[in-house]
C-alpha cells in the first residue's frame, strides 16, 4: 500500500479568495501555490476574513452550501483526507472540485492542495490501479482549476504507473490488483481510458496518451466482454482463465450491475471524442447511459441493483460518480437530453434524503439512512449537476 506523509493538518474549511491571493508564490502549484508547510497554509488562509468568502458565494443557493459544509466536517485532520477510505476521499474531493467549478465558490480552494502537501509522498499511487486512477484524476482536474504544473505531472506519473500494469493477458486491458495480478475489471480500465484520453486533451503535441486511450478503448469494446447487448457495463471478466481467454463474470456468477461502472466509460469515450472528434464515441456512450438510466432507476431515481446499505460502502460513492461522469459526457456532447434527469434526481434528494442538519443519507428516494462522508459526496455530485445543466 502507499506510503503516506505523517505531517497533522487541520484544512481550513472557510478559506477565502483573499486567503488565496497570499500563498500565490510558485507558478507549479498555481494557486493557490506552494507554501513552506501545509501548517504555514493553514494559519494564512485562517487569518482571511470571511467576508470575504460570503461574497464568493452569494449565488450559490444556500442549501448546497450548508450541504458542501458538512460534507467538509469529516475532513480528516491527521491526513487531509475526506473521511476514511483512500480511493473514496478522492473521490470526494473531485466533489468539492467540480462544487467549485460549477458554483465558482472559491472558498475551500485550497483544500485539494493541503491534501496533496499531506499525501504526495507516496506519489498517490498503491496496490490497486482503480486507486491510484482516482487521484490521478483528482489532480488532473485541479490542473484545470490552477494550471499548476506540479498536479499535471502527478497525473502523468500515475497514468504512467498504471500503464506499467498493461498486459496481453485477456487480450489487453490493465489489472485491477497489481500483486498478485488479479481481475481486469472494468472500473480500474474505465478510469485508465478517461485518464489518458483527459492527459491527450491536456498535454499539446502529444501522442502516447492518446494511443494508449485507443488501445484501451479497442481491447474494452471488442475483446473483454464487458459490454452486454443491452448496453449495461458489467464488472469484468475473471483472471487469466483457459490461455488466456477471460470469461464474462457478470453471465457466469451472476455479478451486480454497478451504477459507477455505467458512468466512468461515458466520461472515457467523452474525452476521446474532444480528442478524436469521432461522433462514434458519443453515440456509443449515449446508448450506455440511456440503458443505465432505463434500468438503473426506480420511478426515475437512480439506484443500486440491491439494498444500497447492503451492498458495502463502496457502493456509496457509485451513484454520484455516475451523475458527474453523465454531466461530463451531456456538456461535451452539448446536449440536453438529460437534463430531466439531473433535475429529478436533486428534487429527490432535497426532498427525500436530506435530513435538518443537511446530512445527505444513501438512498437518493428515501429514507434517510447510512449518512457518512461517501453518501454525502456522492449526493452533492447530484445536487450540484442540477445547479448548471447542459
Amino acid at each position: 500500500m502507499m506510503r503516506r506523509s505523517k505531517v497533522r493538518i487541520r484544512v481550513p474549511l472557510a478559506s477565502a479568495i483573499t486567503a488565496v491571493a497570499l500563498v500565490l508564490t510558485s507558478a507549479a502549484f498555481g494557486a493557490p501555490a506552494a507554501l513552506g508547510s501545509a501548517a504555514s497554509a493553514r494559519s494564512t488562509a485562517t487569518a482571511a476574513s470571511t467576508t470575504t468568502a460570503a461574497s464568493t458565494t452569494a449565488s450559490v443557493p444556500s442549501a448546497v452550501k450548508a450541504d458542501m459544509n458538512e460534507l467538509l466536517k469529516s475532513v480528516n485532520p491527521n491526513t487531509g483526507l475526506i473521511g476514511t477510505s483512500w480511493w473514496q476521499a478522492a473521490v470526494a474531493l473531485s466533489t468539492v472540485e467540480t462544487y467549485q467549478q460549477t458554483t465558482g465558490d472559491t472558498s475551500d480552494e485550497i483544500l485539494p492542495f493541503l491534501t496533496y502537501l499531506d499525501n504526495k509522498s507516496g506519489a498517490f499511487e498503491d496496490n490497486f490501479d482503480d486507486d491510484t486512477a482516482w487521484w490521478a484524476l483528482v489532480w488532473l482536474q485541479y490542473y484545470d482549476i490552477t494550471h499548476g504544473t506540479v498536479y499535471l505531472h502527478a497525473a502523468e506519473t500515475d497514468a504512467d504507473y498504471i500503464h506499467e500494469d498493461w498486459s496481453s493477458v485477456c487480450g489487453g486491458g490493465v489489472w485491477w490488483q497489481r500483486s498478485p495480478n488479479y481481475y481486469k475489471n472494468a472500473i480500474a480500465n474505465e478510469l485508465f481510458l478517461e485518464l489518458t484520453a483527459w492527459l491527450h486533451n491536456t498535454i499539446r503535441g502529444d501522442k502516447k496518451y492518446l494511443a494508449w486511450a485507443k488501445a484501451e478503448w479497442n481491447w474494452f469494446d471488442h475483446r473483454s466482454g464487458m459490454i452486454k447487448t443491452s448496453y449495461l457495463i458489467s464488472d469484468g471478466p475473471s483472471g487469466p482463465g483457459e490461455k488466456g481467454r477471460c470469461v464474462n463474470t457478470s453471465a457466469k456468477q451472476g455479478q451486480k450491475i454497478w451504477t459507477y461502472n455505467q458512468g466512468v466509460i461515458l466520461a472515457g469515450l467523452a474525452q476521446l471524442y474532444t480528442a478524436t472528434r469521432d461522433k462514434a464515441y458519443l453515440t456509443e456512450a449515449k446508448r450506455i447511459a440511456n440503458a443505465a438510466i432505463s434500468h438503473l432507476t426506480v420511478r426515475g431515481v437512480l439506484t443500486e441493483q440491491c439494498s444500497e446499505n447492503g451492498c458495502g460502502t463502496g457502493a456509496q460513492s457509485f451513484k454520484g460518480i455516475f451523475v458527474r461522469d453523465l454531466t461530463m459526457m451531456a456538456v461535451i456532447a452539448k446536449t440536453t437530453a438529460y437534463n430531466s434527469f439531473f433535475t429529478k434526481q436533486a428534487k429527490s434528494i432535497e426532498a427525500k434524503d436530506t435530513n435538518s442538519h443537511h446530512q445527505l443519507g444513501v438512498f437518493w428516494a428515501g429514507p434517510i439512512a447510512d449518512r457518512t462522508s461517501w453518501s454525502q459526496a456522492s449526493a452533492l455530485d447530484a445536487l450540484v449537476a442540477s445547479l448548471k445543466l447542459p
